[in-house]
């Protein structure tokens, strides 16, 4: 755990170096913070020397930090604010929490993406694009919260439950930012709004009452935490505005936003749209017309961020897909986000489109009509379907309006407001486009994993209702009966969404108290992965039999085993490869990942992969029927052992001791 307290006084060190020196207020130094140091790390990756990024930046960190402590002693009362504590104290307490417990992962797409990137990421010390696995496409995904993961373990060693805890500091971060110039004085706000913080990822999340663990601080899926970080962004820029000290910390947010998740870059426009439009309209002081050059160049300097890191990822992307295509592997497999939203734009305004678009018509048509439906009628929230979330937001920003102090306050939220609700139609749209155009069809026909993608827009679009409502509750004095008015409003709306949260998720089924049994069943997988990598010579490369498997015990198995190799089996442009399940064609049982191969094929195809081993996971009859003849004990020690050995004369079982 050591590691990770460093990792974490680094991140409080450059804090104390942005306030006491840059003027930054504190409750915004951790999500600057963790901003620069991902952006940070993002371009050391790319240039290919992560590890000396990594060194430079825990360097720095310190350095300044302590540097800034003792040159400016006389100013560290500027550091304990709400905000800061705030997000000192939820971060070593889910630091030692998952410290002690040590979960992992579970989700398929956590050991078939998110946690498999930040373990190669790791172990190789490089980005995880350019580390080998066993799987024939290359991995794009954008890099921001994955880093996250390495920075809060650059000292020690990989463990799954530490990057859970870069997701998290990162989530507390951007809470801290929605507490921005609270100081303590203010204890009647900062308390329901750190409570309604902390309740918002399960609140827009969870519709019906749990009777299986619910992992939103133990998960590393990039959903939640892009939703968080598209409100803490924006939270953050008003607090900057409220604040006397500089405006720049904005660019680095949404720069480091914007590689979040890939298919939620729009959001992070729509961030750096409010936060341009809240600067340019409104200037601090004046008339309109005094300084709006000034103000319009920092306002296409705050939406030109997010766009130049995407555009720089993406071409760093699109160099390594041409040089993986070059070398036989996949390159580019899924239309340019530009020629969607080209195509789409001419289908809604009935103008000619190119084939491949014409033929997917009546997929955007129904994509449409199932998400009007679904935001309508789908239950996805505590409060009920996305009409009824969206309701309650406005409310929110429209009670914040009518509190606020002064004509020019409340058309700061009306603008706000505004630019929310246009993103919110414009991603809806991008989400049409996507299910229409990039997702596979099935996808589309049952509007699949709609509630994950459209639950961040509510995240961050709550969390910015709850900046602003503090804010119009900070803007009049003390004894003002608008001030006490929106300060009971928090409180209601804090106490509230606590209530509703325990009524859905009893504190064993979250965080706070989740069984050990919960990772049973992937606790003896790693165990098993360990055996084996224990048992086989260093760089070997491993086929994987796992009869009945849909994929994740393959994904998990490739994830654990980690450096060395599992060979991603089957016909991969037959529809298979991965899963490990095979048999004679005649005996097929229809199992997705069912790969048919005779005898010699199957024969052909170990042989040739140039694995070493063959891990036996699981094996039935259809198995040994087909491939028995081919074990040297035609599978009679499958239960005694994992491990065969690739030979001429047979594939021998190899002695080991098999953890239960």
């Amino acid at each position: 755990m050591w590691d990770v307290l460093l990792a974490l006084l680094a991140v409080l060190g450059l804090t104390a170096f942005l306030t006491l020196y840059a003027r930054l207020p504190a409750a915004l130094g951790p999500l600057t913070s963790l901003s620069l140091a991902g952006l940070w790390l993002a371009a050391w990756g790319m240039a290919g020397a992560l590890a000396v990024g990594g060194w430079t930046l825990y360097l720095a960190c310190w350095g300044l930090g302590g540097w800034a402590l003792v040159r400016r002693r006389e100013s560290w009362r500027q550091l304990p604010t709400p905000g800061l504590v705030l997000f000192l104290m939820m971060a070593l307490g889910v630091t030692v929490y998952f410290a002690v417990r040590q979960p992992i992962p579970t989700d398929f797409d956590e050991y078939s993406l998110w946690a498999t990137a930040a373990k190669l990421t790791k172990a190789n010390d490089a980005l995880y694009t350019v580390g080998e696995t066993g799987t024939p496409w290359q991995a794009t995904q954008t890099p921001s919260l994955i880093l996250m993961g390495y920075f809060a373990q650059f000292l020690g060693r990989f463990a799954y439950w530490k990057v859970y805890v870069g997701y998290d500091w990162l989530l507390f971060a951007c809470f801290a930012a929605v507490l921005g110039r609270l100081d303590w004085k203010k204890y009647a706000l900062a308390v329901p709004a750190a409570v309604a913080c902390w309740c918002a990822p399960w609140f827009f999340t969870t519709y019906n009452r749990t009777i299986f663990l619910s992992k939103v601080y133990m998960n590393s899926y990039g959903d939640i935490p892009a939703g968080v970080l598209f409100g803490g962004a924006v939270a953050l820029w008003l607090a900057l505005r409220a604040a006397d000290g500089p405006r720049w910390p904005v660019v680095p947010v949404l720069a480091f936003a914007a590689l979040a998740k890939d298919n939620l870059f729009p959001v992070m426009l729509v961030a750096a749209g409010m936060a341009a439009a809240d600067w340019f309209f409104f200037p601090d002081a004046g008339p309109f017309r005094k300084g709006w050059p000034r103000r319009l160049g920092f306002s296409a300097l705050t939406c030109a961020a997010p766009l130049a890191a995407y555009l720089a990822w993406s071409r760093y992307i699109a160099g390594l897909a041409a040089l993986n295509a070059a070398e036989g592997g996949m390159g580019v497999t899924s239309q340019s986000l530009p020629s969607v939203v080209i195509n789409g734009v001419k289908m809604l305004l009935g103008l000619p489109v190119a084939d491949y678009y014409e033929e997917r018509r009546w997929r955007f048509v129904q994509a449409g009509q199932d998400m009007v439906s679904a935001f309508f009628k789908d239950e996805l929230s505590m409060l009920g379907p996305g009409v009824v979330v969206l309701g309650l937001i406005v409310a929110l920003f429209l009670a914040g309006i009518l509190l606020a102090k002064g004509a020019r306050l409340r058309a700061r939220g009306g603008v706000l407001l505004a630019v929310g609700l246009a993103g919110f139609v414009g991603y809806n749209f991008v989400l049409r486009l996507s299910y229409a155009f990039i997702f596979r069809e099935e996808q589309c026909v049952g509007l699949v994993d709609y509630n994950r993608y459209i639950y961040p827009y509510y995240i961050g679009l709550f969390l910015i209702a709850l900046a602003w409502l503090l804010a119009a509750a900070q803007s009049h004095p003390a004894p003002q009966w608008r001030g006490l008015a929106a300060g009971a409003l928090v409180l209601a709306l804090g106490g509230g969404m606590l209530l509703r949260t325990n009524q859905f998720i009893l504190p064993q089924y979250s965080v706070l108290g989740f069984s050990q049994a919960e990772f049973d069943d992937q606790n003896l997988i790693q165990r098993k992965a360990d055996a084996v990598a224990e048992t086989v010579e260093p760089g070997s490369r491993i086929f994987f039999v796992s009869q009945g498997d849909n994929g994740l015990r393959w994904f998990s198995y490739s994830c654990d085993l980690l450096p060395l190799i599992l060979d991603y089996s089957g016909d991969i442009d037959g529809g298979g490869g991965g899963g490990g399940t095979f048999g004679l064609p005649e005996l097929d049982n229809g199992n997705l990942y069912y790969h048919p191969y005779t005898l010699e094929e199957f024969r052909t195809l170990v042989e040739e992969s140039g694995c070493a081993y063959i891990l036996v996971d699981a094996v039935d009859e259809i198995f040994v029927q087909s491939y028995g003849s081919l074990f040297a004990d035609g599978l009679a020690g499958a239960e005694d052992t994992l491990l065969y050995r690739v030979t001429e004369g047979g594939w021998q079982p190899v002695e080991m001791e098999v953890p239960r």
